[in-house]
């Protein structure tokens, strides 16, 4: 896949079809809607391009309201050149993209796509104050030659897939069904860091890693994971929260892998969280503690 971070005219490409969208988490709804571009592009031997912003609009129209990102950049990347897309094109959202018209936004399209074919959800918005409809670009469609797909939204038992609600059910602790709105495990990437060693006094040593700012994070407590290291899944327990059994005061990210004794400081690691055990707890003590992480260890190897 060919990535611009930058707008530049790609309209030579034969056949475009494109998908807009801030894409933010790329969950099943998105999904949809890219893999359609690709399809597209496949049947007519052309080019399939998404073209979204790396920042959320929010972050300029109204910085207060601006959600939390569910993935960082890298992520959204890596998940987008996985299906199968040959050119992503994601750029920052600024204060001169703020003020387009809606008809301006259509002719930067056509000066640097001229697509084909434009697919995009039933819920897009574009151009200044979000004017711009699924049914404006269709309309400018029948006007520059090209087709307007807008897929249904996508249903996930019963629940319409967005952003807002992954968010609502990853910082609830649900990352189960957040999961299943995602059409993957939410994950958080980190390098490895120093902690208190305490993990390590009480027999179970964690690998640390500190919370990302302006990212989602999920509700305090205990979850079972599974974290990546190199191209390897080892299975864990990670725990959530400010350790208050010590009165801790920085939130953080602590993850106890199953079978591992190796030294993981300054290696960057991916966590996949799978389930929510438990929330946090201040334990009386260390004894009480430890006695719980053998619990919490014994729960996880049985959801394993």
């Amino acid at each position: 896949m060919e990535l611009f971070t930058e707008l530049a005219d790609i309209s030579k490409h034969e056949n475009i079809a494109i998908a807009l969208g801030t894409f933010d988490g790329v969950h099943a709804g998105h999904q949809q809607i890219i893999g359609q571009a690709v399809q597209l592009a496949e049947r007519s031997s052309g080019t399939s391009v998404v073209f979204t912003f790396s920042n959320h609009p929010l972050s300029i129209i109204d910085p207060e309201r601006c959600p939390p990102f569910i993935m960082p950049e890298e992520e959204k990347v890596e998940i987008i050149a996985g299906m199968g897309v040959d050119i992503l094109m994601s750029i920052p959202f600024d204060a001169k993209f703020l003020q387009l018209m809606p008809a301006e936004f259509i002719q930067l399209l056509m000066r640097n796509f001229r697509p084909a074919h434009v697919v995009v959800g039933p819920n897009y918005t574009f151009g200044f104050q979000g004017k711009g409809t699924p049914e404006i670009l269709r309309k400018a469609g029948i006007a520059y030659h090209f087709d307007v797909q807008v897929p249904e939204a996508v249903l996930v038992e019963g629940s319409l897939v967005s952003s807002t609600l992954i968010r609502q059910l990853i910082a609830g602790g649900d990352v189960q069904q957040a999961a299943k709105l995602l059409g993957r495990p939410f994950t958080m990437d980190g390098k490895v860091i120093n902690g208190d060693q305490r993990g390590r006094l009480l027999g179970y040593p964690t690998a640390n890693l500190p919370i990302p700012p302006g990212m989602v994070i999920p509700a305090d407590g205990v979850y079972a994971v599974q974290i990546k290291i190199g191209t390897t899944w080892l299975n864990g327990v990670a725990n959530v929260g400010v350790n208050p059994t010590f009165n801790g005061q920085i939130r953080r990210l602590e993850v106890f892998i199953l079978n591992f004794n190796g030294d993981l400081y300054n290696k960057e690691v991916r966590v996949s969280f799978l389930s929510r055990l438990r929330g946090e707890i201040r334990f009386a003590g260390a004894e009480a503690l430890k006695e719980q992480i053998i619990l919490d260890i014994n729960d996880a190897q049985r959801f394993f």
